[in-house]
């Protein structure tokens, strides 16, 4: 008889352990399931929000750009005419520049700091082939101002050379003149 009941106690923990184990894995379960739902949830969330932020962003870089195009005009990768700049008089036309610093162009440093656009006044006398440096500013990435250079020398050359982008800037505000 003593056999019989360890063997009936054994059979009843055997059973008991294989439930236990079976209401364990389905709680495990059932959490994985909870936490998975949360995590796509939340995922879902971080998405939305992602692509809220992108959707400002873009609206933000476009007006951005617009307004850059309503005052800028692009002659080049880097090199650009302030359209509003432009100063028309009885012999000449004058106008500032924004020219970055790119592989193709010089790249200076002042103090240590590398400039990374420089803006330049350039006026030209369109019947007497003459381009003359007016002004120069140079500023840093952070949009700080590393030098400015007025021309004191009256430093033109005949014809459109002599600066680095000089014929662009040259045929810009010649075009501009006729205008």
């Amino acid at each position: 008889m003593k056999k019989f009941v360890i063997i009936l106690i054994s059979i009843f923990l055997l059973l008991s352990s294989f439930t236990l184990g079976f209401f364990v894995k389905k709680n495990i379960d059932d959490k994985k399931i909870t936490n998975s739902n949360e995590e796509r949830k939340y995922l879902k969330e971080k998405i939305n929000h992602l692509a809220e932020s992108n959707y400002k962003l873009s609206k933000s870089v476009n007006h951005m750009k617009t307004e850059f195009n309503k005052k800028w005009l692009e002659l080049t990768d880097d090199f650009y005419l302030d359209k509003k700049s432009i100063t028309k008089s009885k012999y000449s036309i004058s106008g500032w520049f924004k020219m970055y610093n790119t592989e193709n162009t010089i790249t200076d440093n002042i103090n240590g700091v590398p400039v990374f656009y420089q803006l330049i006044k350039y006026q030209a006398d369109c019947k007497n082939p003459t381009l003359c440096l007016i002004h120069i500013k140079q500023y840093d990435k952070n949009d700080n101002m590393l030098s400015d250079e007025p021309n004191n020398y009256d430093v033109c050359h005949n014809g459109a050379g002599g600066w680095i982008n000089g014929e662009i800037a040259y045929n810009a505000l010649c075009e501009y003149e006729k205008k």
